[in-house]
């Protein structure tokens, strides 16, 4: 196996209340906090940390804030506390006047390295198992790229709860060199198994870690509930780490020389065949 590239990452959950930003600011900073005194290089944190607002029809809009803005300038100053990057997702309000769901990438410099906009957006119109009005794109535009960046702790590739059910975007990150991918989420209970099962196979088909953080628990106002289960997957599949069911946040080490070694015991990558894919391509017809 290769030199060691090994390093503390630490991924949050919490219940972020409807109407209560500050109040949800403050238990995230907490948090930080202490993922910052347990080590951490990189400290995840969930969906729409600073609230869901899914109880109301546009209360969003007034928790969305600028990138860089207020929040990211809060998570700047632990970062560079700590040496310690940061990444969660928000409300965005755009210089053009539109809505993302967002997640920034703040370096241990305090610097915003870059943004994610979510992709691929959550629409459920007509699922039986949680509440009725989950159409994230009445709220938020979608985004159009995907993007790897260079940290200082390796190449970190972002993205947001339902990217999961999109093999598609983590592939598309894992080729543009992606180490670790984050994923934000929201993700709805009671489909925990869908959760585990997606994170796992998004690591090990990708050969990356993936460190995710969700919401956890039922927003007393809109009452949805969220699987939590905070994880930290390695690039054979294999969980590192999962955080138990109550606010707070799961630690682990994980080792980037690790991926050099997946990679040399299966090489994935070099064995792909892209001729055979047109559709994927964008060439065929599905």
């Amino acid at each position: 196996m290769c030199a060691s590239r090994s390093l503390v990452v630490s991924a949050i959950q919490i219940t972020a209340v409807d109407g209560e930003c500050d109040r949800n600011v403050e238990k995230v900073l907490r948090l930080v906090d202490e993922a910052g005194a347990r080590g951490s290089r990189l400290c995840v944190l969930p969906e729409m940390w600073t609230g869901i607002e899914y109880s109301s029809v546009d209360d969003y809009r007034g928790i969305a804030e600028t990138i860089p803005g207020a929040v990211t300038d809060m998570l700047a100053d632990k970062a560079r506390r700590y040496g310690m990057l940061i990444s969660g997702s928000m409300y965005e309000k755009a210089s053009d006047g539109r809505y993302f769901n967002t997640a920034p990438l703040i370096a241990d410099d305090g610097r915003v390295l870059g943004s994610y906009r979510k992709t691929h957006l959550f629409d459920a119109p007509n699922r039986p198992d949680i509440p009725p009005g989950c159409i994230e794109s009445k709220k938020v535009a979608a985004g159009d790229t995907l993007d790897v960046h260079d940290t200082s702790v390796g190449r970190i590739g972002l993205t947001i709860c339902s990217d999961l059910r999109f093999p598609e975007i983590y592939r598309e990150l894992a080729l543009k060199g992606a180490e670790i991918l984050t994923c934000s989420s929201a993700f709805l209970s009671p489909r925990y198994d869908h959760w585990e099962f997606f994170l796992r196979a998004r690591a090990c088909e990708n050969q990356c870690y993936v460190v995710a953080a969700g919401q956890y628990g039922k927003e007393p106002k809109s009452g949805l509930g969220f699987v939590g289960r905070s994880m930290i997957v390695d690039p054979w599949g294999t969980v590192v780490a999962t955080a138990s069911d109550y606010e707070g946040l799961v630690t682990g080490f994980i080792d980037l020389a690790f991926i050099d070694e997946v990679k040399r015991r299966y090489p994935l990558m070099k064995q792909r065949r892209p001729e055979l894919y047109p559709v994927l391509r964008g060439e065929g017809r599905a």
